[in-house]
Order: C-alpha cells, then structure tokens, then sequence
C-alpha cells in the first residue's frame, strides 16, 4: 500500500512475482481492488443523473472568505457541505464526462498503489486545497466552484511520485509520458493563474487556481506519504 514501489517495478506487468521455487514473492503484494474511487465515480454520475441542486453544493469562495459586504466565514452548513461536496456537482455531461473519464484511469491506478486510505487523504487533500485556493486567487469571489478536477489534481501529483507495480503504466515509457503531460498540465495552470483570461473568454471560466492548488497539494502530501512509507519499505528489506 506504500506509495512509492519497489526498485524494479517497470518489469513486473500485473503478475505477481514468483521465486525459483514457484511461491509468490513477498515483496510483490496483490494491487488493492479501487472500490473508494469507483464509489466516488458512482457518486458524481448519480448526483449528476438526480440532479443536485448546485446552489446546494457549489463551494462559494465569498461564504469563506467574505467580501467588502458580507463577513466570513459564514458559520452556516452549507458553506462546509460545499467545502467538501462541490466535487460532486458538474455543468453538463461533457463536463462530468471528461473527469470521470481521467478518475477512473488515474484514480484506479493511484487507490491500488497506495491503498484506500492513501488514496482518499490525496482526494480529500485535493478537495479543500482546490476551493480555497480558488477562492484566493478568483477575481470574483461570489462565483461559485463545481466539479471534481481539483481532487484529481491531487491525485495527479500524488502520482508524479509513483512508479506502478500492476497495469500498463508499470512500465517505464508510458509511466513517464502520463508524468510528463502531467507536468505541462501544471505549467499550463500556473500560467493561466498567475495571467488571468479576459472575463468574456470561454476559459476564464475553468478553476485554473482550483487546479493548481489541487496540484500542489498532491504534489506535497505525495511526498509526504511517501516519506511516511520508507520505514515500512526498508522493513522489507527494501522491496
């Protein structure tokens, strides 16, 4: 469940490794089955098909942090279920589409290299880094934040740490291609952040600085349960 793998992870494929005496290898354990991710999949489609009021779930940034008009933190449940309950709401199918789609194929290969807890800490992590860090950076706080892609920016820097035991992304190339898009994608946040669009572009209204702060938390909760884990690893003898 450790987040990073063992040194020889780019040749294992999906089968647990053997030793010359035909018995599983102990340092090569099963990969953990990603129920967390599959159920907070199922709960976006289902939020989504039910239609959840977003007026109900959206994380508004002014409710945190006030404005010249309204003091914050509003001490109100809604301001705490949309801290925690914006990544369930999404615009439109082509909106919910394109984060379930990345979900499932990051979200499956994260949970079972660092076990469900691993998994959710970088999710949850992803969550409130993403709303407060749009609220701090929006211009206009009274815009309300939807959808899932900060918590899967987390996940996406979680995984810049991780080299993968089971799967296709095991393997050295494809491993490093996905890293490396995901390193553009974080450069192409940081500048769409740090030089805001026009109001009237249709990309003004992404969450570039939910985005970027989803990464950045990834990115350092990555490499702090990767820390966490090293005991453990060298109790092994290393992996």
């Amino acid at each position: 469940m450790a987040l990073a793998l063992d040194r020889h992870g780019d040749r294992h494929g999906d089968r647990r490794g053997r030793g010359r005496d035909g018995g599983k290898r102990p340092d090569i354990a099963a990969p953990v089955p990603p129920y967390a991710n599959r159920s907070i999949i199922l709960l976006c489609v289902l939020a989504f098909v039910l239609r959840l009021p977003p007026e109900s779930f959206a994380f508004v940034p002014a409710y945190f942090f006030g404005t010249v008009e309204l003091a914050g933190p509003l001490p109100t449940a809604a301001l705490w279920r949309g801290l925690f309950g914006h990544v369930l709401i999404h615009a439109d199918l082509t909106h919910l589409t394109s984060n379930m789609v990345v979900l499932l194929l990051l979200g499956d290969v994260v949970e079972r290299e660092a076990g469900h807890l691993r998994y959710l800490a970088l999710f949850v992590a992803g969550t409130v880094a993403a709303a407060l860090s749009e609220g701090v950076l929006a211009a206009d706080r009274m815009a309300p934040l939807i959808g899932a892609s900060g918590a899967i920016c987390a996940l996406m820097g979680g995984f810049l740490w991780m080299r993968p035991r089971f799967g296709l992304l095991s393997r050295r190339l494809p491993r490093r291609l996905v890293q490396g898009a995901i390193v553009v994608f974080a450069l192409l946040n940081a500048a769409m952040t740090l030089m805001p669009l026009p109001a009237d572009s249709a990309l003004a209204e992404v969450g570039w600085g939910a985005h970027a702060g989803g990464l950045a938390a990834g990115f350092l909760l990555g490499a702090l349960l990767l820390w966490l884990a090293a005991p453990r690893r060298a109790g092994r003898g290393g992996g």
